[in-house]
């Protein structure tokens, strides 16, 4: 088995049923935030990591992800400029694309990949959690399994009203083994009700995903006869764990969650404000006028 990271599993067929009705008629990955869509942050973010192998998992009701990412369009078929530089160095990429038939979760889809990556070691960052960082997502991952040779996802902490834009779903205990890694002891479940925490109190919590090696398409074929719907990554977690192989690295950078309406309002005003010359007014305006929104007063936009 190889050691090095050449190859990324990008999910990207869920139909993003949290950003309604903004994803009626826009793949979630294409909606824009700070001028340009959110999967080319995810591709740049791994590009700039060395990583240039991707797998990208789609919907078939999602064709302008595909198009978009294959540069077979010409504006104004989006709502942002086509970025000349950005498709140069997608050219020096090597693209695969597989179609979920339909949403059975996101182990379900990574498993597709499973030839894709072979018997080496892959990254897998959701495409809607977005890192604004001067060290890549990727790449802050990469260190932690260039040292340790083990799974490892990123980790964040959050604090007070921040919860509301994250889901509930990966709330950490860990063991401090050097600055800024962990070794991960309990991961907690997905829950439906929204992440609250009390006035004062952190919470440790994935985020992104992470670096895997090949045991992970294993461990879908463990989980898959056990579950009943969609087959999520979250039971592949918690069996890593209970095998101590499941490291988390605390990130460096501003971090959101844009699959859902708080995330991605918080998220365009933040990378609005990094842009010069950048207008999100129109996105925002759009995301106020969703149900729960509508305080544009609100300050815990700010990132964590």
């Amino acid at each position: 088995m190889s050691k090095d990271v050449t190859k990324a599993v990008i999910p990207a067929a869920g139909l993003g049923t949290r950003l309604r009705p903004l994803t009626q008629g826009m793949p979630k990955e294409l909606l824009p935030v700070g001028g340009k869509p959110i999967i080319q942050y995810t591709l740049e973010m791994y590009m700039a990591a060395g990583i240039s192998e991707f797998c990208i998992i789609t919907s078939p009701e999602k064709p302008q992800l595909q198009d978009f990412i294959t540069g077979n369009w010409t504006p104004p078929a989006f709502p942002f400029e086509k970025d000349a530089q950005f498709f140069e160095q997608m050219k020096r990429c090597r693209i695969v694309f597989i179609t979920q038939s339909h949403p059975r979760g996101v182990a379900d889809a990574v498993g597709l990949a499973k030839d894709f990556v072979g018997n080496q070691p892959f990254a897998c960052i959701m495409p809607d959690c977005l890192l604004f960082s001067d060290k890549p997502h990727a790449q802050q991952l990469l260190l932690a399994f260039k040292r340790y040779q083990k799974n490892v996802i990123g980790t964040i902490f959050i604090k007070g009203a921040d919860t509301r834009r994250f889901g509930n779903v990966g709330l950490l205990q860990t063991q401090r083994l050097d600055d800024g890694c962990f070794l991960i002891t309990s991961l907690s479940d997905k829950k439906r009700k929204p992440l609250a925490i009390r006035p004062g109190k952190i919470v440790h919590k994935g985020f992104g995903g992470g670096i895997y090696l090949p045991e992970y398409f294993d461990l879908i074929d463990v989980i898959r006869p056990k579950i009943k719907g969609e087959v999520d990554d979250v039971p592949i977690h918690q069996i890593l764990i209970k095998e101590g192989k499941l490291m988390g690295v605390l990130l460096e950078g501003a971090a959101f969650d844009v699959g859902q309406p708080l995330g991605l309002r918080a998220a365009a005003h933040y990378a609005g404000r990094r842009v010069m010359g950048i207008n999100t007014n129109q996105l925002t305006q759009r995301l106020y006028s969703l149900p729960g929104l509508t305080n544009k007063n609100d300050k815990n936009n700010e990132p964590i």
